[in-house]
């Protein structure tokens, strides 16, 4: 509701600030100091409503990030390296919900607490996350025309916040971040032919002739990781408390043992149930994971050294090579 005025008093210093809403509801009140608030909504038609003890505690997040790697030299042209990387992000910006009612029957609406509301979300710090991975790559260094990396990462990344499809205004979890992508394996490389003046073959060529066959070099990118997360949802409003993308319940009687994914059944839908009428299904986010990605490019190309110091390119580039497709999740419900 648009120009309403809201007034938030700090019970402990008596400092009163205040803000009114925008054409969408929201309002912002800054900076804001910890300790515990009464609250004042008025608008012009529409009762007064009044919160208290409504606690505010206001603290810096925090990224942690630490690492540590060994590094191993093979051989004169090779290098190994291994780590362990991690980030921990602790009271991140998040965006809460307040205002749902408790599953029940009737109308939404009149079961809000504040009325005449609708679903109303602050910003909080809330949100945790927790990213661990083991990383490990093999170069080879240029010699010989040719040049090589491998990177395998294995990870895991987690975090946690409020979930209103769990349980409205109390519902939480701790889960799969949707960034969470557990291996990837990148392959890299290029390779100069040893053709042309000074290399292995046609060393004493014309200038001509190693203009035009001297100097080739061929690379290729090769990514190959999993997929990305999504969360199954339900179509319907089973709690009935206008809370959107409500989840399923895992099937105690377990899935198909004949599931074959396709495109038009992504996910074994048998799997999962709904929830009771007025209840909050409980299967968490990004808990299911899309097909795995697969990239396969290649490029050749050759400089051509011009007077002065300029260079002319000739460039020929192939992305997705073998036009492999790499599935997102589905965007159906259960």
């Amino acid at each position: 509701m648009a120009h309403a005025i809201v007034k938030a008093t700090n019970t402990g210093t008596n400092i009163v600030q205040t803000a009114i809403t925008d054409s969408s509801g929201d309002f912002v009140i800054t900076p804001v100091a910890a300790g515990t608030y009464f609250l004042n909504v008025t608008a012009t038609g529409f009762h007064t409503i009044n919160a208290s003890n409504i606690e505010v505690q206001v603290k810096m997040g925090q990224n942690q990030h630490y690492r540590l790697s060994v590094q191993q030299q093979l051989s004169p042209k090779i290098v190994f390296d291994i780590a362990y990387v991690g980030n921990h992000g602790l009271h991140l910006q998040s965006t809460d919900d307040f205002n749902e009612p408790s599953p029940a029957a009737g109308a939404v609406q009149r079961r809000r607490q504040f009325q005449p509301w609708g679903a109303i979300t602050f910003q909080s710090q809330d949100l945790g996350t927790t990213y661990e991975a083991l990383q490990a790559k093999i170069e080879r260094r240029v010699s010989d025309g040719i040049t090589g990396l491998i990177s395998y990462t294995w990870s895991k990344f987690m975090q946690s916040n409020q979930s209103p499809p769990l349980g409205g205004n109390i519902g939480s979890e701790r889960t799969y971040s949707q960034f969470n992508t557990p291996q990837n394996l990148a392959i890299s490389g290029s390779y100069q032919l040893p053709v042309g003046r000074g290399r292995k073959y046609k060393a004493n060529s014309s200038h001509f002739v190693d203009a035009v066959l001297g100097g080739w070099q061929v690379q290729t990118i090769i990514v190959l990781r999993s997929g990305t997360p999504y969360t199954p949802v339900v179509s319907t409003d089973r709690a009935n408390t206008g809370v959107g993308n409500q989840r399923p319940n895992i099937n105690p009687a377990g899935g198909s043992p004949t599931f074959h994914k396709t495109l038009s059944s992504w996910f074994d839908k048998t799997a999962y149930v709904v929830a009771h009428q007025f209840t909050y299904g409980q299967v968490k986010a990004f808990t299911l994971q899309s097909e795995a990605f697969r990239q396969y490019d290649a490029s050749i190309f050759k400089n051509f050294a011009l007077p002065g110091e300029s260079v002319l390119s000739f460039r020929v580039e192939f992305f997705n090579l073998p036009n492999t497709t790499s599935f997102n999740g589905s965007e159906r419900n259960h």
